[in-house]
């Protein structure tokens, strides 16, 4: 994905050519970089995760923790239901229904943690690893890569 958006960038800067004279102040103002992914936390990341999902959410996975967010709140709630929290006739006992509920909660849980933490973490390695430049005539510019052994 991030080939494609490098790819395109490289496309629309040989398309553009040179800038006239009144696109040349925007082009100041605009980042030199095209890729889309900014610098992200992990630390943030992770202290968001208190609430599962949240931590992907501020990686820009948003979907990923919305679901997060929707499956382990609906674990919690099932094993609230079937330790009978939730209904006041019924006295609370834990059962092993209700057990391997709270265990998977609480593993989904940690999961989320450990993989924003990481996402962000990947996120910086890759975006270390890319630099565009551009001239500020814009006739000409750089892409490089940099690989580690």
């Amino acid at each position: 994905m991030k080939t494609i958006l490098v790819m395109l960038s490289f496309c629309g800067l040989v398309v553009m050519g040179a800038p006239s004279a009144a696109g040349q102040a925007e082009q100041d103002k605009a980042p030199a970089s095209g890729l889309t992914y900014s610098y992200q936390s992990p630390l943030v990341a992770g202290a968001l995760s208190i609430i599962p999902g949240l931590g992907q959410m501020y990686n820009g996975d948003y979907a990923v923790g919305g679901i997060a967010l929707a499956f382990d709140a609906g674990l919690y709630l099932a094993a609230a239901a079937y330790a009978g929290l939730l209904d006041p006739d019924k006295n609370n006992t834990l059962t092993y229904e209700s057990a391997f509920l709270l265990a998977a909660a609480i593993g989904v849980h940690l999961f989320c943690f450990f993989d924003a933490t990481m996402e962000a973490s990947r996120r910086n390695e890759n975006l270390d690893r890319w630099s565009v430049m551009i001239d500020p005539q814009g006739e000409r510019f750089a892409l490089a890569y940099r690989l580690r052994f």
